[in-house]
């Protein structure tokens, strides 16, 4: 498999991950969000689903316009749903909440930004002191300690993905788990899940090892496809058993069994899977399909006059002809140049000078 001539990282031990996966898992409903009531919002004014998924949006074009770590995202979306899931805030509030969440992340996993640019290329139409009260109204209702950092779905999906590929190595495996799982197109497909409200309110856990299910089954049904027969050649006691097994097939088995377990240390019944499991794919399919996007952040550049006169390429080329007098004296006749007309047209020109 290619694994594009990067090294491949030494597995983290499984038991390291499996306490970390305990620590996580009891603080993970500290962080959960519960946006059900956005979608039975009764008050012409209350901020729906919608509302909150156009705003998930802008997040994701801040997260990309700042050039920022999907940490700081995944942080500023949980801010935002959980201080909706404590309070009925109205439409015209949703900018500023949105933008103030994605500052206050960024000022804890990142440097400071500047708070006036922040509002400019958002186009919040809030000013500074706005964001600063919306702040202190998020840390107030949700109790938010300088320097905490929220336990995602993207915490878990690295986690698993840590745990998935200590497996592989335990089956000798590593190097082909790590040429067929991309951490970063995990975490793109992760943020496309977030950006839509439905998923939110499922358990981050759950969402992380879903999506990591179907990246796997897709990688697993594409070699299928391929006809990669890759074996198992060392000298342990499982190739010599099943020697003739394709390498990724011996890996799939190995990842499913783990699964299994995972699913139960995590308290994630079957039922419940395969509801998270339908959920994301249709957001997936959506976004793999290149579907519009049904959000659409529109941009009003203000400009000054002198500003726009710079930008403007076509200036330059404004050439201003000298004014022609109503009343100027005809040239003389020797000055008419003929050379340039046909034959018949200087004949009929000097026919014209003659009458």
């Amino acid at each position: 498999m290619d694994t594009s001539g990067s090294p491949v990282p030494d597995a983290i031990p499984l038991e390291k991950l499996q306490e970390d996966l305990i620590i996580n898992l009891i603080q993970e409903v500290k962080f959960q969000p519960n946006l059900h009531e956005l979608s039975t919002a009764t008050q012409e004014d209350e901020i729906t689903m919608n509302v909150r998924d156009k705003s998930a949006s802008v997040l994701r074009c801040l997260k990309v316009l700042y050039d920022s770590r999907s940490d700081v995202f995944f942080m500023a979306i949980n801010l935002m749903d959980c201080f909706l899931t404590k309070v009925k805030a109205r439409q015209r509030h949703m900018a500023c909440i949105s933008v103030c969440a994605f500052y206050m992340a960024s000022r804890t996993l990142e440097t400071p930004m500047d708070i006036e640019h922040l509002i400019s290329i958002s186009q919040c139409r809030c000013t500074a002191d706005d964001l600063k009260r919306m702040r202190d109204k998020i840390e107030g209702k949700l109790e938010w300690a300088s320097g905490t950092q929220p336990i995602t779905a993207l915490t878990f999906l690295r986690l698993f993905n840590d745990m998935f590929h200590a497996v592989a190595a335990q089956l000798r495996l590593g190097d082909l788990y790590a040429s067929l799982v991309v951490e970063s197109k995990l975490e793109h497909s992760l943020e496309m899940v977030a950006c839509n409200g439905d998923c939110s309110s499922f358990k981050p856990s759950e969402i992380a090892l879903v999506l990591l299910c179907i990246f796997l089954d897709d990688a697993f049904r594409q070699l299928d496809a391929s006809g990669d027969v890759n074996v198992l050649t060392d000298g342990s006691a499982i190739a010599h058993r099943i020697a003739t097994t394709p390498a990724y097939q011996i890996l799939k088995n190995g990842l499913a069994r783990f699964i299994v377990e995972l699913r139960r240390e995590c308290n994630i019944s079957e039922k419940s899977f395969h509801c998270t499991r339908e959920a994301v794919d249709v957001v997936l399919n959506k976004y793999n399909a290149e579907e519009q996007t049904p959000h659409r952040q529109n941009l009003i550049w203000r400009l000054s006059s002198r500003t726009a006169s710079i930008l403007r390429p076509t200036d330059g080329f404004i050439s201003v002809l000298p004014a022609i007098a109503e009343h100027a004296p005809l040239p003389p006749s020797n000055r008419i140049r003929y050379a340039a007309l046909p034959s018949r047209r200087i004949a009929h020109v000097q026919s014209e000078r003659r009458i």
